[in-house]
């Protein structure tokens, strides 16, 4: 999600993030990873509409996201 198969980005709709989300158990918690060199964990803060499109608030950094988060999101 996010990127063509070149590499290319390409827009994320609500459409394909709530089917990329239904793969997940409903009760987990979620996360923002951001800065793929030392990926830090933060939380997902409002969320709004404005200017045609929907926009997810950054609720505050919590630390730094495990090593692992990194490898599944294809940053290492």
């Amino acid at each position: 999600m996010g990127r063509h198969r070149r590499g290319a980005r390409r827009e994320v709709t609500v459409a394909d993030l709530i089917d990329e989300l239904s793969r997940f158990d409903p009760n987990l918690e979620v996360r923002l990873a951001v800065q793929p060199r030392l990926p830090q964990e933060h939380l997902v803060g409002a969320v709004a509409e404005a200017d045609g499109m929907v926009w997810i608030g950054e609720g505050g950094q919590q630390g730094y996201a495990p090593d692992e988060v990194g490898e599944q999101l294809g940053w290492r």
